[in-house]
């Protein structure tokens, strides 16, 4: 029953993480734009925190049955573009 559970709460997240491929595109293609005001640190942890989110869904995806807290591995480059 608590195993059932553990699948139950990955799912649920990674349904939220894939959702949010959806606004992932035009942000992509316009994450170059925070290079406009110089290149900064921030910038750059902006831009790679966006371009890689999709690798790190798909991580999460694959190896969410093995290493069930590997879920939560998207929340790093959520965090880092929203604290950039």
């Amino acid at each position: 029953m608590q195993a059932a559970a553990r699948i139950d709460w990955t799912k649920a997240l990674l349904g939220v993480w894939a959702i949010l491929l959806i606004p992932w595109g035009p942000l992509a293609m316009t994450s170059g734009m925070a290079f406009d005001g110089g290149y900064t640190l921030a910038a750059y942890v902006f831009v790679w925190s966006v371009l890689t989110y999709p690798v790190a869904v798909l991580i999460a995806a694959i190896f969410r049955r093995k290493v069930q807290w590997l879920v939560l591995l998207p929340c790093i480059n959520i965090v880092a573009a929203l604290l950039t």
